[in-house]
């Protein structure tokens, strides 16, 4: 009979996964067959059965509950089909076997099945986002496809313990350990109220020292929750009741027409002595962009920052490509990633700094698009880098080489301020009074407020701030074009019912041109 089901199950290797997952006692069994599993699936010229649940069923039969067990399986997999083949009425046995609550003990590890209900509700956005996360505790799952396997191999290596101590082929008690998993995925979307409910089973299963019957424990039943994350999404595009599809369009009324690349060029005059010099139009600087687009939690994260889920920041994309166009036509010589950790983020910084400038580049720029709090940006593993450490970074020794140039910062993130305990808060003053020399903070909004950015078309700040450098590089130095960007930003936002004031900061000593103006101030 168990054969016959596996045959029929062939076709779908999810499911065969999903018992082999939950009937299995040893994960490294499990495991270990499972890998077999996924290399014969993905050999499409081979047809090989490998018989996962027959030889459960070769040690499993002699536990006289073992048809329960199976039976259970079945039902928590939804294989409702394979349930009637074997006689049983399938409303009856869900009343009584009680699959929907991941807090009734039965006959399958309770804690086991609360995972499989987390791996079904976890979709592969998340799954992608778990596996960065365990890198930073040193455990790689990256050659698991499925989310059972990832949760087997940490089994194997104890980052989650599931124990369940038996006498007689009774169950007496069990030791529960996930609290480092759960703390990850309480920093992904959509998991929270699942749990919820798992950390309220493991503390159950922990202080639970009587032996466990084969029918439903008095345990309280908590009716499973599933977070239909489609539907959160829409909800939270909702939460602010704007629309932004209008607000590009908007762009046309600030008449901040795209400029061709020639009429962003001119003929080398010489500057005022009150002006940053640029040596040769023809290679004015080096651009560095850093868009952090998607997050996941991290070790360091979760222990610095508890629990926080960022969500991805689409559309952050096409502020990367209009800030490479715009700065390459410039002539800047451009250098962006995409996703880096806090580490990889500052060592992308320096080697640029320490390789990539030349002592022909006039100007050293660095954009950072991310999410943020007051003075600090977040880093694709959700770890927050202070715009001072930065600073301080740019000014170090290591990079005595742009000690001298101006040093132009732009920021388009949030500077909403954080809820943290009252010691702390004298920190953040720090954070945004700039102690050095050459340096030019320009931040998409100001502290307390948002900064607001389209699915479609990009942040508002960066796409104000592209046009209008294309269209005043050649005549204005950057105070009068921010100044113009901070006025057409407003322009919009009050159109459409927000608020957002972009803010610089300068220790600049001179004015400072992006291009060798054809009519410099004097």
């Amino acid at each position: 009979m168990v054969s016959e089901i596996e045959k029929e199950l062939q076709d779908n290797p999810g499911d065969l996964i999903s018992l082999v997952f939950l009937l299995y006692e040893v994960p490294d069994t499990a495991l270990q067959r499972l890998i077999v599993f996924q290399r014969v699936s993905n050999d499409a010229s081979n047809s090989i059965n490998l018989n996962m649940l027959h030889e459960w069923f070769r040690h499993a039969k002699h536990n006289p509950n073992w048809k329960h067990e199976f039976v259970e399986a079945l039902l928590i997999c939804q294989l409702y089909s394979i349930v009637r083949k074997l006689g049983l009425n399938v409303p009856a046995a869900r009343r009584y076997y009680q699959t929907d609550s991941i807090t009734v003990k039965m006959y399958i590890n309770p804690m086991k099945k609360a995972l499989y209900k987390l791996c079904e509700s976890i979709n592969s956005d998340n799954l992608l986002k778990l596996k960065k996360a365990l890198l930073t505790y040193e455990t790689d799952t990256t050659e698991y496809e499925c989310c059972e396997q990832v949760f087997l191999k940490l089994m194997c290596d104890k980052f989650i313990t599931i124990n369940q101590y038996q006498y007689n082929k009774k169950v007496l008690g069990f030791k529960v350990e996930i609290d480092k998993l759960v703390k990850i995925l309480d920093n992904l979307p959509g998991l929270k109220k699942l749990l919820l409910e798992i950390n309220m089973l493991q503390q159950s299963l922990n202080d639970e020292h009587k032996p466990s019957a084969s029918v439903a424990t008095s345990t309280p039943i908590m009716k499973h929750m599933k977070v239909d994350e489609t539907n959160q999404g829409k909800a939270d595009d909702n939460y602010y009741n704007m629309d932004f599809n209008d607000v590009f369009e908007m762009l046309g009324e600030l008449q901040l027409d795209e400029r061709a690349q020639e009429s962003l060029k001119s003929d080398r005059k010489l500057l005022d002595n009150d002006s940053y010099e640029i040596k040769s139009n023809n290679r004015v600087g080096v651009c560095v962009i850093i868009n952090q687009e998607t997050f996941y939690p991290s070790k360091n994260s979760i222990e610095l920052n508890g629990n926080i889920t960022l969500d991805t920041r689409i559309g952050s994309d096409k502020d990367k490509m209009i800030l490479e166009k715009t700065m390459s036509e410039l002539n800047f010589t451009v250098f962006s990633e995409t996703d880096l950790d806090h580490k990889k983020m500052m060592q992308f910084i320096m080697n640029v700094v320490k390789h990539k400038v030349s002592k022909n580049d006039s100007i050293f720029m660095l954009c950072i698009l991310s999410h943020g709090v007051k003075g600090q940006v977040y880093a694709a593993d959700s770890v927050k880098v202070k715009m001072d450490d930065i600073q301080n970074l740019l000014d170090s020794d290591e990079a005595k080489n742009i000690h001298s140039i101006p040093k132009l910062l732009i920021v388009q993130a949030c500077q909403v301020d954080e809820n943290t305990p009252q010691i702390l808060v004298a920190d953040s003053p720090r954070d945004y009074n700039l102690r050095k020399s050459n340096f030019l903070v320009y931040y998409a909004t100001a502290p307390e407020l948002e900064a607001y950015r389209n699915e479609k078309r990009g942040s508002i700040f960066i796409q104000v701030l592209c046009r209008t450098i294309r269209k005043f590089a050649n005549n204005e130095h950057v105070y009068d074009i921010f100044t113009k960007v901070n006025n057409n930003v407003n322009f919009i936002c009050q159109k459409v019912g927000c608020t957002q004031v972009p803010l610089f900061q300068s220790t600049l000593t001179k004015k400072l041109y992006l291009q060798v103006p054809t009519n410099p101030d004097k």
